[in-house]
């Protein structure tokens, strides 16, 4: 007698075989015929066995995902023997041409012989969607073990994130996609304003502050820096339009309005005689920061400002948050303003006045705002109890002290 079931299973076999081969267009996958494992390049061990039914895919570093799938057992299959690093600048600026630039490795001495890359313009990437993603070869390399990508896209405007993906092939067959990387353009869509220094959380700066803003030069034409004594309803300290062709085009410095209050002030005073605007500002005194980006026409697009009090001394002012914090549940980030560029130390002590730990150990930091982070941990690694601890910023000599609570433990 016939095994029927010796009929059927071949058929049932072909027919799961078939449906993969469909599901699978454009991604690698191989059948597993007995219990194996895979393990990805980010250590993690995915295992599967026959009848099993799910597709298992893999992603650099993150665990594997399982889906609901076909009766036979599946690989999206990567190779642990080719690895990413992406070097591309997130925050792109002065255009919208962005280079895209990644370091690939092949870590068993096989030569990198295929690269290919997908674009996507927007959120949410559909990597299957080849007809707005169409794959694309990366031609003009050396085949080597590392290989350099390396190349210009010209992102839209009116996308501020964006997605790329790379794949790279090895003489021996191995391949793999990259996790898809993203680009955020982030900083000139509309001519977007954004002061990070004087700080907006702490609000406050030094008596002789940095001036700086995000990069946003994408289409910038013009800007008009006002510092007001008080609040924008009183007077006005000084009022200049930086441009291109403009005697104060060097406050706009690597892509972005940046520059030392001071140096500023010199200058002003030597192209307004009458003026003699104060070289630095009055300690314990709030002002007023406004930059306003304009276009060809002079008309205003974007707009910031920022409140702030001036405060004496090498270190400004100190700013932990949140205060209090759960170490349990996240890091306390410390703010600081210096006035000046210096070698900085951060001790924490107990209420006992016992030193628990050190942050910071004369390490170089910029003039202006700062920001360190600490996991409510002691030298030997251990949590802190609940309590009150004293935060110490040394910076050239000068010390500030604030306190800091710890909840939770």
């Amino acid at each position: 007698m016939i095994n029927k079931k010796l009929i059927v299973l071949p058929f049932l076999m072909l027919f799961a075989f078939l449906a993969a081969y469909n599901y699978a267009d454009g991604k690698n996958f191989v059948t597993i015929l007995n219990g194996a494992n895979f393990k990805s390049s980010g250590n993690e061990n995915s295992y599967s066995f026959i009848g099993q039914p799910v597709v298992f895919t893999t992603k650099e570093n993150k665990d594997s995902i399982s889906q609901s799938a076909f009766a036979s057992v599946f690989y999206a299959t990567q190779s642990s023997s080719i690895t990413f690093t992406n070097n591309t600048d997130t925050e792109p600026f002065e255009d919208v041409n962005i280079p895209l630039k990644v370091t690939i490795n092949s870590v068993n001495n096989k030569k990198i012989t295929k690269i290919r890359y997908q674009i996507w313009q927007g959120e949410n990437a559909d990597w299957n969607d080849r007809t707005t993603s169409p794959e694309k070869d990366y031609t003009g390399f050396t085949s080597g073990t590392t290989v350099e990508f390396s190349t210009t896209v010209a992102f839209s405007k009116g996308n501020p994130v964006n997605s790329f993906r790379v794949y790279a092939q090895l003489e021996d067959g191995s391949k793999r996609w990259s996790d898809a990387y993203t680009v955020r353009i982030s900083s000139g869509l509309s001519d977007a304003i954004e002061i990070v220094s004087p700080d907006k959380v702490s609000k406050t700066a030094s008596t002789d502050p940095k001036i700086e803003t995000t990069k946003y030069s994408i289409d910038f034409t013009t800007a008009t820096i006002i510092l007001y004594e008080g609040s924008t309803s009183g007077t006005i300290i000084s009022s200049v339009t930086v441009s291109a062709d403009s005697e104060y085009k060097e406050l706009y410095k690597d892509n972005k309005i940046s520059f030392k209050y001071s140096d500023f002030a010199k200058k002003y005073n030597d192209e307004h005689p009458s003026a003699k605007i104060p070289t630095t500002l009055t300690n314990n005194k709030t002002y007023t920061l406004v930059i306003e980006s304009k276009n060809n026409g002079s008309e205003t697009i974007e707009t910031d400002s920022v409140e702030f009090k001036a405060l004496s001394g090498g270190v400004a002012d100190i700013l932990p948050y949140p205060s209090p914090f759960n170490p349990n549940k996240e890091k306390v980030k410390i703010k600081y303003v210096l006035a000046n560029d210096a070698k900085v130390t951060i001790r924490l002590y107990d209420k006992a006045g016992k030193l628990v730990c050190k942050l910071l150990d004369n390490e170089q930091r910029s003039a202006g705002t700062n920001e360190e982070e600490w996991d409510g941990r002691n030298y030997a690694g251990s949590t802190l109890a609940t309590g009150a601890y004293i935060i110490e910023i040394n910076a050239n000599g000068d010390r500030r002290y604030t306190a800091l609570a710890i909840v939770g433990k």
